[in-house]
Formats: structure tokens, C-alpha cells, sequence
């Protein structure tokens, strides 16, 4: 296994030195999927002390919009940490970040813990573990990354580039709500608006395969843990003194870059 602690060290180090994101899974002979998962989990153990206990999860590449700008044809999955939550309107320091990038998502909260299961989470069989469903930003923390040459399996053991989680209120009568067909609308200072429709996420799915990944793992998510179920629009890479609104349904979350 030195070979993955190995790896986890690297990218630890580089996230506390914001060094610009190199392709490394190679380096360390990482080859497939699971070993970078593997590299994943090694890294998370290395964030806990400074970002704090993992409280959610995310999955990447949920959107063909974003499977297309990465150049990978499923989605990945990664960690949340405490100290990286922040409740809007949040101010987000840029210099936290080697470089910021933004996405727009729902953040699914857990109703109970979840383990392994026998059968196969589905969209239609995962309502009944939702206990609140928020509009969300996802900091990104891409460090520079070239995403004409982007290894997937890099990306994958980087803990998908999760730098942080900005959560907007809880959608009112979420659970009457259509989560896969809700028109949605991204404000952002300087630049045209953006029409969006959840359903680019397909977020129930999108927990469902979070479930269902995590449940392959072994693993079980905890009661309260928050799920943000992918970007429903492509990246979006602000600079400071931006700001940024994303209306879902009569709920908004909100951001400035300071």
C-alpha cells in the first residue's frame, strides 16, 4: 500500500501549498478506478485534522455538460468536510484557493444513515431517505488544472476537487416538487444569466449512484451527511468581486468572491 500513501502524501501536499494540479496517478502506478478511490480515502484521512470530520459527499461529472468539459464519460464521487461548509450569503476568500471554480447543484440531506445494501439504489427508490433538499454552490479547487489533458484517475484520487460547499435555504414543499425537471436560473455579476433545468444533474439518480458507490465500498453514510448531486451548468471560474446567485423554485444561494 506504500504506494498509495505515497500518492495521498503528494496530493495533501499539494493541496496545502496550492501547487498548480499535475497528473500523478501514473507516477505511482494507479491504474484503475479503484486505486485511485483508494488514493482518495488515504487523502481524506490526511484533511481531517485541518478541514475537519467528513460531513457529505459529492459526486462529479453528474451533467453530459460536465462529462463532456472533462473529457470522462461517468461520474466520480468525493468528500465534504466540516470547516469547508458555509451557509449563504457566503463570502469566499479567493486567495483560500489555488483557483476557484463554481458550480451549480441541490444538496440532498440524509433523513438516515445509509449502509450497504443488497439491492441497487434507483432514482425511484431513493425519496424516502431525503430529509431536506437546499440549492448549492460547489467550490471547486482545480489548481490551474490544463483540462485538455486532465487524467480522470488523478482527478478521482484528488478528492474530485472539492475545496468547499456554500448551502442556500431548504426548498419549501421540496418533497411536492418534480427534483429532476425544475427550471433554474444562475446570476452572475459581469456576465449574461443563465437558464438552467435541474434535471441536467439528474439529481435522484445522482444520489442513487452516490448510495450505491459508497454502499460498493463498504461503507456507510451517516444520518445528516449532505449529498450535492452535480452541476446542472458548466464550471463557472469567477474572479474577486464577483458575485453569484442560483435560483431554484423560490429558494436562492448566494456568493461573493472577496
Amino acid at each position: 500500500m506504500t504506494r498509495i500513501q505515497d500518492a495521498a502524501q503528494a496530493l495533501h501536499q499539494d493541496w496545502q501549498t496550492k501547487a498548480p494540479f499535475e497528473n500523478i496517478a501514473q507516477g505511482f502506478g494507479v491504474t484503475s478506478a479503484e486505486q485511485a478511490y483508494d488514493v482518495q480515502a488515504a487523502l481524506q484521512k490526511l484533511h481531517v485534522p485541518s478541514r475537519g470530520a467528513i460531513v457529505g459527499r459529492k459526486i462529479a461529472l453528474a451533467s453530459k455538460v460536465m462529462q463532456q468539459m472533462i473529457g470522462f464519460d461517468q461520474p466520480i464521487s468525493g468528500a465534504i468536510f466540516a470547516s469547508d461548509v458555509m451557509q449563504s450569503p457566503a463570502n469566499v476568500p479567493a486567495d483560500a484557493f489555488g483557483r476557484l471554480g463554481v458550480e451549480c447543484e441541490l444538496a440532498v440531506e440524509l433523513n438516515a444513515d445509509v449502509a450497504p445494501q443488497p439491492t441497487a439504489f434507483t432514482a425511484a427508490s431513493v425519496d424516502g431517505l431525503i430529509a431536506t433538499v437546499r440549492p448549492a454552490f460547489e467550490l471547486i479547487e482545480d489548481r490551474k488544472a490544463d483540462y485538455a489533458t486532465l487524467d480522470p484517475l488523478t482527478l478521482i484520487a484528488d478528492n474530485a476537487w472539492c475545496g468547499g460547499v456554500v448551502l442556500g435555504p431548504e426548498l419549501g414543499g421540496w418533497n411536492s416538487l418534480d427534483l429532476a425537471d425544475i427550471a433554474s436560473a444562475l446570476t452572475h455579476s459581469g456576465r449574461d444569466d443563465e437558464a438552467a433545468n435541474t434535471g441536467a444533474a439528474d439529481p435522484l439518480g445522482s444520489l442513487a449512484w452516490v448510495l450505491n458507490h459508497f454502499g460498493v465500498r463498504g461503507v456507510t453514510l451517516q444520518k445528516g451527511e449532505m449529498i450535492i448531486t452535480g452541476s446542472a451548468v458548466r464550471t463557472r471560474f469567477p474572479e474577486r468581486g464577483d458575485r453569484l446567485r442560483y435560483d431554484v423554485a423560490g429558494a436562492c444561494v448566494e456568493m461573493q468572491v472577496v
